[in-house]
Formats: C-alpha cells, sequence, structure tokens
C-alpha cells in the first residue's frame, strides 16, 4: 500500500503522521522522555528502574512506572506529575511544555526536585566529588548556587540535595587541614630541606609569596612541596623574608636548622637578604639558575 502512495504522503507515513500532516511519532516520543529519565527500557515487555534497579512489566503506558516512583522513590517531580498516560491530547501536550520552559527557569532549591535523599553511601561519595571538583579547578564555593549545575545534577542524581557554599567551606578547610597534617609528618623525615622562595604578581596586580620546600625523602625520591602562599604588600615584600620564612616552618614543626639554603628566584632578591638571612638565621642563599639564564638571554 505504502508502495503506491506518492513520495510526499510515503514520507508523511514513514515519520507518523496523520492526514493533516502532525507527527504522531515525533510527539508520542516528546511526551515519554520526562518519564524515561528514571528508566531503562528491557526488550519490548519490561524496564527497569535506574535508582533501585528493580524490573517492572511494561504495556505501552507509563502508569506503573510513575506510580513506582511516588511510591518507592518518593519522586513526585513537578515534571513527572504532569505527565499523562498514552490518551493525552495534543493540547494538553502544549500546556505540559509551558509548564516544562518555566520549570527550567525555577532554581533547584525552589523545589523542582523533590526526592527521599541518597542511600548514604552514594551521597558520600558525590558530595566528595563535588568538593574535589571545586578544589582541583579552582571553581568558587558558590558555584553550588548556580542554576545551571543544580538542574545538571539534579538530573544525574535527583534524590541528592546539594550542600550549601558554609557547608562546603567548612569541608574545605577539613580536608586541608588533614593533608597539612601529613605532608607536616612527610616534611619531617627529611634530613634537610632548600626553601624556595618565589615573589609572582597576579592579573589584577597583587603580589604573592609562595614558599616550596625541596629535598631528597627517605627512598631516594626527590620531593617538592608548597608550603605556603600568601599574599604580600609590594613595598614590603622582601623586608621581612627572614620572618616569614620562620612562620612557615614553624606551621609545620620544622626549625631553622632544617634548612640547607634558600634558594631565590631573582639576582635582586638575593643580594637583598641573602646577608639579613645569613646573620639572623645561618641560611645561604643561592639563586635559581634557570631564573638567571633566562636574564642572561
Amino acid at each position: 500500500a505504502a508502495a503506491g502512495l506518492g513520495p510526499s504522503s510515503r514520507r508523511k507515513r514513514e515519520k507518523g503522521g496523520g492526514q493533516d500532516g502532525t507527527s504522531t511519532a515525533l510527539y508520542v516520543d516528546r511526551r515519554k522522555s520526562k518519564v524515561w529519565n528514571y528508566y531503562t527500557k528491557l526488550g519490548d515487555a519490561y524496564v527497569e528502574c535506574n535508582v533501585c534497579k528493580k524490573q517492572l512489566s511494561f504495556h505501552n503506558s507509563t502508569t506503573t512506572m510513575r506510580e513506582h516512583l511516588v511510591r518507592k522513590h518518593s519522586i513526585r517531580d513537578t515534571l513527572l506529575s504532569q505527565l499523562k498516560d498514552d490518551q493525552t491530547s495534543e493540547s494538553d501536550y502544549a500546556a505540559q511544555e509551558n509548564a516544562l520552559k518555566r520549570s527550567r527557569q525555577t532554581p533547584p532549591e525552589s523545589g523542582l526536585y523533590h526526592a527521599a535523599s541518597c542511600s548514604e553511601p552514594r551521597s558520600d561519595v558525590i558530595l566528595e566529588l563535588v568538593l574535589e571538583m571545586i578544589f582541583r579547578d579552582l571553581h568558587p564555593l558558590s558555584m553550588v548556587k548556580d542554576k545551571g549545575f543544580g538542574l545538571l545534577l539534579g538530573y544525574l542524581e535527583p534524590s541528592f540535595t546539594l550542600p550549601s557554599p558554609v557547608q562546603l567551606s567548612s569541608m574545605l578547610w577539613h580536608r586541608y587541614n588533614v593533608v597539612k597534617q601529613h605532608l607536616e609528618r612527610y616534611l619531617q623525615t627529611a634530613q634537610a630541606i632548600v626553601v624556595c622562595v618565589e615573589f609572582w604578581v597576579s592579573q589584577l596586580s597583587q603580589t604573592y609569596l609562595t614558599v616550596t620546600a625541596s629535598f631528597i625523602d627517605g627512598e631516594w625520591r626527590r620531593a617538592r612541596c608548597v608550603m605556603e602562599t600568601q599574599q604580600v604588600h609590594e613595598d614590603k615584600a622582601e623586608g621581612d623574608l627572614g620572618e616569614k620564612l620562620q612562620a612557615v616552618l614553624s606551621e609545620f614543626g620544622l626549625s631553622s636548622k632544617s634548612v640547607f639554603c634558600v634558594m631565590h628566584d631573582s639576582p635582586q632578591s638575593t643580594a637583598a637578604n641573602s646577608q639579613p638571612l645569613k646573620n639572623a638565621y645561618g641560611w645561604s642563599s643561592l639563586c635559581c639558575a634557570a631564573g638567571t639564564l633566562h636574564l642572561c638571554i
């Protein structure tokens, strides 16, 4: 029968179009997509819940699937609640589309995702990964309040509740203190360290001092650990360098005797601080060979 139709009629039939040219197949797929965010289809007669992996019978209706989400997982998403069975009219679908657009403009904390809490182990893992992303990629803590990030995480894990920036700040300080304790124990295994001093300027023209410890550890491996980065005033950047270094060493339980020498990033810093550091702490000073060669070139 299809062979006897004209080209345009065949195209309409292949697209599932009706006599008026509307695409029924496209309408059904778009209308079903909201429920299928939570399920995976297994053949023609079964579906699997992505939340609990329970398999349900499927008979071309999403009613059972929606009831399972509400009853077992307390997922009462505003988008989900507006879904109808396969008998929904096209005019009703237009209303659903408008509600979907309004919901997308709603921040996550306003109630787009209302679900039971994640299982505790999974929630802890997600929280750790969010924290890892923030400090590894240097994102601001306020990222968890951004609408786009909330929508993305809400889609991937609807039952997870994002922490506040204050909570993340507390977690970051805890993580910092744990890592600092490990570094402190590691530094104390070194027989001597070279303290590297580097002054640098940010894009906002603010001057910073980074103090790095270089040493050979107990297994004869070269180690390089950043001990601290602090903002300094340009006019006082090198005036009290010895006090700054002594304070950083004390933070990690190191004495001035553990310093083999101080490595400066420029000849100017070496000349200005070499004698004061020698007189006050007995530290020898060297200038970075790479920095000196760069200046020569």
